[in-house]
Formats: structure tokens, sequence, C-alpha cells
């Protein structure tokens, strides 16, 4: 029969600053996950000496479609629905 092995007590101590509202929602995260902000903190730190590094990608994200459709040109449409295209926009320079 296998004896479990005891992790190390956790003595040593961090102390970080943040803002009220990120800790409350970096530990609303982790509690549906049944983690504590410490529990996270230490998988952090113990994955980053894994990996060697950040355990996370710092490159932005490539968008979605529905990202860019958002930033894109929105065509005028008129009273029936329909775009209006450019060649029929109203020509003030004339």
């Amino acid at each position: 029969m296998a004896t479990a092995t005891a992790a190390p007590a956790r003595r040593a101590e961090i102390k970080t600053r943040t803002t009220a509202e990120v800790k409350a929602e970096a530990t609303s995260v982790y509690s549906h996950w049944g983690l504590s902000l410490s529990d996270a903190i230490n998988m952090f730190l113990i994955k980053s000496i894994e990996v060697g590094g950040l355990p996370f990608n710092l490159r932005a994200e490539v968008p979605s479609y529905r990202a860019l459709a958002a930033k894109a040109y929105q065509a005028e449409l008129n009273e029936d629905g329909v775009v209006v295209l450019p060649a029929d926009w109203a020509d003030d320079d004339e």
C-alpha cells in the first residue's frame, strides 16, 4: 500500500499590492474552482518554475470576426433598409 506524502508547510510570506476590484474579481474566479487566492498564487509560482518563465503567453490574441466586425465600417442604410453606396452619395462639391 502506497503512503501519501505530506505537502511541505507553507511558511514563506509574499506581500503584494493590487486594487480592491482586482482582488475581489480574482477571488471570485478562483473560488469558482474551489481555490483560495493564496492557492492560485502558489499554483502560478509553481507553474512559473516548471516552465522557466511566465506560464502564459503575453502576445495579444487574434481578434475574432465578431470583434473585427464591431469596429468595421457600417454602411448607411436608406429608409427601406438598403445600403447607400458611395456612388449614391450626393456630391456637394459641384
